[in-house]
């Protein structure tokens, strides 16, 4: 009898990718702090940012004005989506032929199979071929990427996060719940304030606090949910990768105004119909 060998799941995120993008397509950018500008003219906010330009506290969101007074230095450019859309597609066919299954979840994300592919790429380790990967994606495609490998795919994510911007965490079997003992809940995709509430209210405030709770207070509270919460928190969460997964979204929204308003309580009344409506 065969025994179905657990799944490893790789996480592929792209560094600050509009941001990136636009440095792909005018290398004079390299080096600079960089952040792209939305709106009608490209200066309302800031819709991302390069590591250079975070470093200054330029954050998505901030109005352009705000970041070009906060970072002087920094070079604002408008988005050019069509380009974005085109680097990405380049970035997937060419993350597609290192695996037998890729399921994209947004623009500059996505999870692949790994279970078999450094065997069948002759590799001694996952990290020699995540290493050729990243190389080839940042000298072919010109965007960098962090990458995480796991059993699961919030595993896998947490494991980007942590070595984030360009860099590669792969979390053994074995290893997950020493990794994620001191990793707030909030991290998780999933879990907002609303949610978080409530695990704070059993005392809750990291994974590691997750593990020492009963199974029963979990699943009663949070169905699915808190069951598959608590198998992540104690290493024990496995999945099986497929098409089907839906990824776990969240909406936002932001309004620029057609003039720089200096004013945080002004704007609110400005765009307090809009935000009703």
């Amino acid at each position: 009898m065969t025994t179905l060998r657990n799944q490893r799941i790789l996480h592929v995120d792209g560094d600050a990718f509009f941001a990136s993008c636009e440095i792909a397509l005018d290398p004079a950018l390299r080096g600079k702090p960089v952040f792209v500008g939305g709106g009608r003219r490209g200066d309302g906010i800031v819709i991302a940012a390069n590591y250079l330009a975070k470093r200054y506290g330029i954050k998505t969101g901030m109005a352009c004005f705000e970041a070009k007074r906060q970072c002087p230095g920094g070079v604002l450019v408008k988005p050019h989506y069509d380009e974005y859309r085109r680097l990405s597609l380049e970035m997937f066919r060419r993350v597609q032929q290192y695996t037998p299954l890729l399921v994209p979840t947004s623009i500059d994300e996505g999870f692949l199979d790994f279970t078999d592919v450094p065997e069948v790429f002759r590799c001694a380790n996952a990290g020699e071929l995540v290493g050729k990967m990243k190389r080839e994606l940042a000298e072919e495609v010109g965007v960098p990427v962090s990458v995480g490998l796991g059993s699961s795919r919030w595993l896998s994510k947490l494991a980007t996060e942590s070595c984030k911007p360009d860099g590669f965490r792969e979390v053994k079997e074995g290893e997950e719940r020493a990794f994620l003992k001191e990793t707030p809940v909030q991290k998780l995709a999933g879990i907002a304030e609303r949610r978080a509430r409530s695990l704070r209210a059993l005392g809750v405030w990291t994974l590691g606090d997750v593990a020492l709770l009963p199974l029963e207070i979990l699943r009663r509270r949070f169905g699915v949910f808190g069951e598959e919460l608590w198998l992540l928190s104690r290493g024990e969460l496995r999945e099986r990768l497929s098409l089907a997964n839906k990824p776990r979204t969240c909406i936002g929204s932001a309004t620029t105004l057609p003039y720089d308003e200096p004013d945080y309580e002004g704007a609110q009344l400005d765009t307090a119909p809009i935000m009703r409506a």
